[in-house]
């Protein structure tokens, strides 16, 4: 039944609303909205407070007026009809449509009222948008204060005296670390479990102060959370009164300020270290007004530096007075460029008080007004007397040799590009000397290397006595020095100057007891005959000094042109060799090795050759040691690995009958992890076979890692490959590697097949390997056969094979297909 009738019995009320004129007097004056409904559901009239709150008359009703009346009128709704008719009442919620398409939220009763003609239904529409309005604006006030807890992460609470039990806000219990949906309402001994230890005195003494002092409180201290994190919170809170005057309740709020507190404690630790800085005494701080010149900061640091305290620089000393003579100009210009508002740093001399000479380091930050006036300046002064000691020492350490004291090759190097860029536009000359003592190492070995340094540092002093007083001597290294000589007149200077320190050299060094006679041997270069800039020069002298040490001792030399030009060949073709492989600038030329008695070709060899843009046809005695030293050898003898298998592979698709060719073959490769599988790779890629190829090696491939080398070589040996010795008889050629070493081919150096018509020891050693190879049964090529009677020496003595000018020279691809196609070649 509706509560609205509550206090009244059911009897009482039905027996009220049979009586219908009583009851329509009701229903015209009700608050509320009323229709009436007939058995069908149709409606038969309104009250004057359904016509004002929604616009309908008796003439806007129809069959279908419910349905239109209330919007999205469901079945259950239907249902609740239904029943009511019944002579069930029931009660609901709907959105109903005024006449002018409005829409309102309502609390519909549906009352069945028993008459004589039957039941009818009495529909109460009561308006509750106003009621909606107004809990959906607290529910707003009540998520704006919860944003706003949340943003500046306070909490609030109320505490109730009489039950003793706590109430938090939804942040409090972020704070505290306690969840939503857990039911907490602690007591006040509880909430004292979440504070500090430390701070309980705080609470206590603030909640007496609010209860009994009428007033409020607030204070500052530290909460355990569940978690046991410990944060900072900021208290406040307020004591309400009942209406005898005694306290019920308390309430306030919390804030996290441990952010603040934490940011608070870092600034604290910076304050503490600026003033641990700002009364360092090695580093001051001052300021000074540019228009009075007041000192208003002038800091111990500052007086312990200059030795003046603020009132003399003031009142009598001025700053300027105390700066170096000789750095006071720089120091003064400075005031232009602070002048215009630029930060200056700044390291210059100052004269303490007691008349020491300082250096220090001044940073200066200008002021400038609104209008621009320079009004005022701070600074920050540091001691570097001991830094800028220390800077001179490294410095001339790193300029200076530690054993003589001279200028080293850094500072050599240095001074001679200074006189290049100062000589570069005038006819003016200069010369670089490289003095190499001879056979220094020969004098430490024999006296020990402490004496050979105290005869190094004899030797440098009395070389500086023999030089003119203008010329720089440098030590470069070890018992090589240099000398530059400047304002070079003619060459005959030259010459009287190497003459001078050989001649000066002619009396011994007494070192330990021993008399040394020392030699040297001299090179030297000119600017800018002989180049423009210190590499060149350098260089160059190098290439003279070496031309003096093969002349023997006490020489000199100096560069001429034609030696120049070697030199730049020499950096040339190490500049170009990278890109030469890129540039298809190598070649192969190919050299028949015959059968000694028939002539047969039974294999060659094949040779690089660099056809290079500038210098033409280079043969690979000049440029294969420069690619050994910067170590594009590798990169070579895999492209002519890979030429020569494709190369014999087309000769094979010519129906050509090939012969093996060796390939020449660095030491470097035996120390290349993937070298064999990179050999057999190329092999299968040109699809020809490993008997198809031959390497050739020296015997200082053997030198070192010797059993590295010897696995690699049996590896080798069984893909099929056959491994030559080339040159043998030069170098070690130690019987050893002929025992220990898995060799199928001996190839003896050409310089014995070509001297042993005139000399009886080359015979006689060509004889002996020819000898040897047989006992051993290694095949014996010899090389570099040009004559016959050396071809008829080498039958009669049953050599296997011959290679040489005799039969033919290296030759192009073209050229040696013809060969192959021959077969039998026949001497020239």
């Amino acid at each position: 039944m509706n509560k609205s009738f509550q206090g009244e019995t059911k009897e009482k009320r039905m027996n009220v609303m049979t009586r219908e004129e009583d009851f329509h007097s009701l229903i015209i004056d009700h608050l509320n909205a009323v229709i009436k409904l007939d058995v069908s559901g149709n409606l038969l009239n309104c009250n004057k407070a359904f016509a004002q709150q929604f616009g309908y008359t008796e003439q806007d009703f129809n069959e279908s007026f419910i349905e239109t009346f209330i919007q999205d009128y469901t079945y259950e709704q239907k249902k609740y009809v239904t029943d009511a008719f019944l002579g069930k009442t029931n009660r609901f919620n709907a959105l109903v449509v005024g006449k002018n398409g409005d829409t309102r939220y309502t609390n519909i009763t549906l009352l069945p009222i028993v008459t004589s003609e039957g039941m009818e239904v009495y529909m109460i529409i009561k308006n509750m948008t106003v009621l909606k309005e107004q809990e959906r604006e607290l529910l707003l006030c009540k998520e704006n204060f919860n944003t706003i807890e949340e943003i500046g992460n306070i909490g609030s609470f109320h505490y109730e005296i009489k039950s003793d039990r706590t109430f938090f806000s939804k942040q409090k219990r972020l704070i505290l670390g306690i969840s939503e949906e857990e039911e907490f309402s602690p007591s006040y001994k509880q909430i004292l479990e979440f504070v500090h230890p430390d701070d309980h005195p705080k609470l206590e003494i603030a909640f007496q102060q609010t209860l009994f002092n009428n007033g409020s409180a607030h204070f500052e201290c530290r909460v355990v959370r569940r978690d046991q994190a410990i944060r900072h919170v900021y208290v406040q809170m307020e004591v309400l009164f009942d209406e005898i005057g005694l306290p019920v309740r308390v309430i306030g709020f919390i804030q996290d300020i441990t952010k603040s507190k934490t940011l608070e404690s870092k600034l604290m630790e910076k304050e503490k270290q600026f003033s641990r800085i700002y009364n360092n005494l090695d580093v001051g701080v001052c300021s000074v007004n540019m228009q009075t010149g007041q000192i208003i900061l002038w800091t111990q640091g500052i007086e312990q530096i200059c030795g003046y305290l603020a009132a003399e620089v003031e009142n009598n000393t001025e700053w300027t007075t105390i700066v170096h003579p000789e750095d006071l100009l720089p120091f003064v210009d400075l005031y232009h460029e602070l002048a215009k508002g630029n930060a200056v740093r700044h390291q210059y001399r100052i004269i303490h008080k007691n008349g020491d000479i300082k250096w220090i380091q001044q940073y200066m930050i200008p002021t400038l007004d609104g209008s621009g006036t320079f009004i005022q300046l701070d600074s920050l002064i540091t001691d570097i007397t001991e830094q800028h000691l220390l800077h001179e020492k490294v410095k001339h350490i790193s300029y200076h040799d530690h054993l003589t004291q001279l200028p080293n090759r850094r500072k050599f190097n240095k001074k001679i590009k200074r006189f290049a860029r100062e000589y570069a536009n005038s006819d003016k000359k200069f010369a670089v000397m490289i003095i190499d003592i001879d056979h220094f190492k020969y004098i430490n070995d024999t006296i020990g290397y402490p004496s050979g340094d105290e005869l190094l540092v004899q030797f440098a002093a009395r070389l500086a006595s023999l030089l003119p007083e203008n010329d720089q001597l440098a030590r470069l290294g070890g018992d090589e020095f240099g000398v530059l000589v400047i304002n070079l007149d003619s060459i005959e200077t030259l010459e009287m100057i190497s003459n001078q320190i050989i001649d000066g050299l002619i009396e011994p060094f007494l070192i330990d007891g021993y008399e040394l006679y020392v030699t040297v041997s001299i090179g030297i270069s000119v600017f800018p005959d002989n180049g423009i800039d210190s590499s060149d020069l350098l260089s160059n002298a190098d290439i003279a000094l070496n031309t003096a040490e093969k002349q023997g001792e006490s020489k000199y030399n100096i560069i001429s042109r034609s030696s120049s030009l070697e030199s730049y060949k020499s950096y040339s073709l190490g500049r170009d060799l990278r890109k030469a492989i890129e540039n298809n600038e190598m070649t192969l030329h190919f050299q028949p090795r015959v059968e000694s008695c028939t002539g047969e070709m039974m294999s060659a060899e094949a040779l690089i050759r660099w056809n290079h843009p500038e210098w033409g046809l280079i043969s690979p005695m000049e440029f294969l040691p420069i690619a050994e030293g910067n170590g594009l050898i590798v990169h070579i003898d895999n492209w002519v690995l890979k030429e020569v298998c494709k190369q014999i592979r087309k000769w094979k698709d010519a129906q050509l009958a090939t012969v093996p060719i060796s390939i020449n073959i660095s030491a470097v490769h035996f120390m290349k992890r993937d070298w064999l599988q990179m050999i057999e790779r190329t092999i299968q890629e040109a699809g020809i076979q490993p008997s198809d190829i031959e390497f050739e090696m020296t015997e200082s491939s053997c030198l070192h890692n010797k059993e590295v080398v010897k696995n690699t070589m049996n590896s080798l040996k069984e893909m099929g490959i056959t491994i030559s010795l080339d040159d043998f008889g030069t170098g070690y050629s130690s019987l050893f590697y002929l025992t220990q070493f898995p060799f199928d081919v001996i190839k003896i150096d050409k310089s014995f097949i070509q001297n042993m018509i005139h000399s009886d020891q080359d015979m006689f050693i060509a004889k002996s390997i020819i000898y040897l190879a047989k006992g051993l049964q290694i095949k014996v090529v010899a090389e570099g056969v040009e004559t016959l009677q050396q071809l008829n020496l080498l039958k009669k003595e049953e050599c296997h094979q011959i290679q040489g000018y005799l039969f033919s020279r290296p030759v192009p691809n073209e050229e040696f297909k013809a060969l192959l196609q021959k077969r039998i070649l026949q001497p020239n």
